[in-house]
């Protein structure tokens, strides 16, 4: 039978601190961002949502799509 288990491999680490957020790479390299900047990101993400999930479905290598709805 074909192992159909995905594994996961974490790229990246987003942390949320008094100063704002940083995103830290597995080398340790990191991007901090000041509150109304990581805001700034957050709305761009929200605005791009549709098309990043259209992307994401269409290079699935699922034979099924998971779609999340919020509640």
């Amino acid at each position: 039978m074909e192992d159909l288990s995905l594994e996961t491999v974490e790229k990246f680490t987003i942390e949320i601190t008094q100063a704002g957020m940083d995103i830290i790479d597995r080398e340790g390299i990191s991007l901090t961002f000041s509150p109304l900047e990581a805001l700034m990101l957050l709305d761009i993400l929200k605005h791009e949502e549709q098309n990043l999930r259209k992307m994401a479905d269409e290079a699935s290598p699922l034979p099924m799509q998971i779609h999340f709805e919020p509640s």
